[in-house]
């Protein structure tokens, strides 16, 4: 310790613990920090990608505030472009396209507002639910964490003063 002192050793069952609680939390950050994004014809188009395994689909849902015409493209690794979708909103009309990949592989998307404005939320739904493995690991560590705990309790001394009755 900085100040001289001596700290003891971290005890297993207080590792399994912190870590199963880390998992959980994590778990539900990864999970629950997804937004939308605004994008306006002025701006950039909205470009980003995703690791899908066969099956796995993106849906991408549009809000649009004003009059708004989207092109929406999916890219796949070297082939180029294998998904293409257009669509016009009137103000405040919501709409969503859905694509499920055809293998394995890295996609890159583009959401592109040729005209006016809106939200964009892509959502990601895989087949095989590896996103939420997390929470069985964080919870398994936990349970364990708190079974070590209970048995290094039980393994303890207890000091006692032994009386002589006379």
């Amino acid at each position: 310790m900085a100040g001289g002192g001596a700290a003891p050793a971290m005890k297993m069952s207080d590792l399994f613990i912190l870590l199963g609680v880390t998992f959980l939390i994590g778990g539900l950050f990864i999970h629950g920090l997804a937004s939308s994004e605004t994008v306006t014809e002025e701006s950039e188009p909205y470009s980003n990608g995703a690791s899908l395994l066969k099956g796995d689909s993106l849906e991408f849902t549009i809000d649009a505030d004003n009059e708004s015409t989207v092109l929406i493209e999916i890219m796949f690794e070297d082939q180029g472009t294998v998904f293409t979708e257009s669509m016009v909103l009137g103000p405040g009309d919501s709409n969503s396209a859905d694509f499920e990949a055809a293998g394995s592989g890295y996609y890159s998307y583009t959401v592109d507002f040729t005209k006016g404005e809106g939200e964009v939320f892509v959502d990601v739904d895989r087949q095989l639910l590896i996103d939420f493995i997390i929470y069985p690991i964080g919870a398994l560590c936990l349970v364990f964490g708190l079974y070590k705990r209970k048995d290094e309790k039980m393994g303890e001394s207890v000091d006692a003063v032994l009386e002589d009755i006379d």
